[in-house]
């Protein structure tokens, strides 16, 4: 009897020292996950306001800004909604510019990120006066609040990104759309660490499409400064910028720390298992 017992109590024993070595793994692999996944995503939204009344149009209020998730992102996800009144104008809409606007991760916490950038302009697709509605809103899309309003360029413009980590890897994807373009499909012209890439918008689509309403880089790098330079226009035609998001990739040895912590689990449970 005192060694069924005594067995007995060696199991639980066993039993609890692997549920707590278990536990363990598991919430340093979720700690890691989660930091590059939350905190390490910045979410930008350009909200711009209809043309103006000096213009021709309505001079709609700012539009809305994104929250949730895009392309990639969770649902409980908050956006940095830049407005007009955060910009610097000159003739408008003749000239757009900034300097050092500071960016949230999607959590709401401080990045420690800063953002400037030059532009030709901003703009809101839902334009009363021209009767110019967004196809994102039109359809209900859950993307009408990032593709409904933007800044845009009729020449090579930038947005820097300042105080990211040096050298970084980041997935960076770029939104576009506008109003509904007559002529059919507007060509927006990305350039990030010298590749270019195009997405044409045709006037209608209302959903996520690659090469349409977003192009994405995979492997967007910071340089040794922690500085990272989006070029969008090329001077043939203008590009609209609806928004973006930044997501830091895990480095190689994230990645080598969580594979070694699931093989430790993995032998143990063996090792348990045979004991």
């Amino acid at each position: 009897m005192k060694t069924m017992y005594s067995g007995i109590g060696q199991n639980n024993k066993k039993s609890q020292l692997f549920g707590a070595f278990s536990a363990g793994i598991l919430l340093l692999s979720a700690g890691l996950l989660h930091a590059q996944t939350t905190p390490g995503l910045i979410n930008v939204d350009f909200n711009g306001n209809s043309i103006g009344t000096a213009y021709g149009g309505g001079g709609a209020a700012t539009g809305p800004t994104q929250t949730g998730a895009a392309l990639i992102g969770s649902a409980g996800d908050s956006w940095n909604g830049i407005a007009d009144s955060q910009l610097t104008f000159s003739s408008y809409p003749g000239g757009v510019s900034a300097s050092g606007l500071a960016l949230s991760y999607a959590n709401g916490s401080a990045s420690g990120v800063t953002m400037s950038l030059t532009g030709d302009g901003t703009y809101d697709a839902n334009e009363p006066n021209w009767g110019n509605t967004s196809a994102f809103t039109t359809a209900g899309s859950p993307y009408s609040n990032l593709m409904q309003d933007l800044i845009y360029a009729n020449s090579a413009r930038a947005v820097t990104l300042s105080g990211l980590a040096a050298n970084q890897t980041f997935d960076l994807v770029l939104y576009n759309a506008g109003d509904q373009n007559v002529g059919g499909g507007r060509t927006s012209t990305f350039t990030v660490n010298g590749v270019t890439q195009t997405s044409i918008w045709n006037g209608t689509t209302s959903t996520l499409i690659a090469g349409q309403t977003y192009v994405e880089y995979a492997s967007a790098t910071s340089d040794g400064t922690g500085t990272l330079v989006i070029t969008y226009g090329t001077g043939t035609g203008e590009t609209d910028l609806d928004g973006f998001q930044l997501l830091a990739v895990p480095e190689p040895s994230t990645w080598a720390m969580l594979g070694a912590g699931s093989l430790m689990l993995l032998g143990y449970r063996r090792t348990f298992r045979r004991a």
